[in-house]
């Protein structure tokens, strides 16, 4: 009988003990939130925050223009002159194209002058005639005997040491007269300066003798649109700030 009390009352026990547990594990309620003040926004955890519900969308790049017509314009005697004739025309809009024209680029090119018709071979313009004279005579000690003493001008007091057709033929005479110690300089003779144009490109055609007109150029010349690379409709080449005087 003793026996049998035990084991009841250990089954009794372990119900216990399990209904317990089972109480236990029940989920506790959250605690309620406090009050928050109005305009006043609950903090988050980090891993609480909610998503967007769009995502953020990259604004469209803008879209290029295909210029309908290209000319370059000049020649200018600098290439602020030419740039500054490129902003004016950005602010004024370009004589003789259609209304809503725009302008979608402006760049500048420089060219080469005239080719010289000559060359000379030199030795600069010294302090005083005495100076020259005296230089003349070693020349002419050395063996050379083609030169001219230059008594006016701009080279006045330099030494000529010679006149040619091809640079090839100046510079062997240069080349001899250095190596015989004298300080002989190659200049072209009859060389124009270098040219700088002014390059257009429109979305719509224009009139390019007008807006030669009002670029006051001397001439203007069709350029191939494809030559250029293409740029967005509100985007131009930034050029000087150089008022043009001509």
């Amino acid at each position: 009988m003793l026996i049998r009390a035990l084991v009841i009352l250990l089954l009794v026990l372990n119900l216990g003990v399990a209904l317990w547990g089972a109480l236990a594990t029940g989920s506790t309620p959250s605690a309620a939130p406090a009050d928050i003040p109005p305009g006043v926004e609950r903090l988050q955890l980090v891993t609480d925050a909610a998503e967007p519900d769009e995502p953020t969308q990259a604004t469209a790049p803008r879209m290029s223009v295909i210029p309908a017509q290209c000319a370059s314009f000049g020649p200018y005697d600098t290439a602020d002159i030419a740039s500054a004739l490129g902003k004016r025309i950005r602010l004024e809009g370009l004589a003789g194209s259609d209304p809503g024209a725009q302008v979608v680029q402006t760049t500048l090119r420089a060219e080469p002058g005239r080719a010289p018709r000559s060359w000379r071979v030199l030795l600069p313009a010294m302090s005083s005639a005495a100076e020259a004279d005296a230089v003349a005579k070693r020349i002419v000690a050395t063996g050379f005997k083609d030169y001219y003493v230059i008594r006016e001008g701009d080279d006045a007091n330099a030494i000529a040491l010679g006149l040619f057709r091809n640079e090839q033929a100046a510079q062997a005479r240069g080349e001899t007269l250095r190596k015989a110690g004298f300080d002989a300089v190659v200049e072209p003779v009859g060389a124009g300066p270098e040219e700088h144009w002014l390059v257009i490109a429109t979305d719509a055609p224009f009139d390019a003798e007008a807006a030669r007109a009002q670029l006051a150029a001397a001439r203007t010349q069709a350029v191939s649109c494809d030559d250029l690379a293409p740029r967005a409709a509100t985007a131009h080449a930034e050029l000087g700030d150089t008022p043009a005087a001509r």
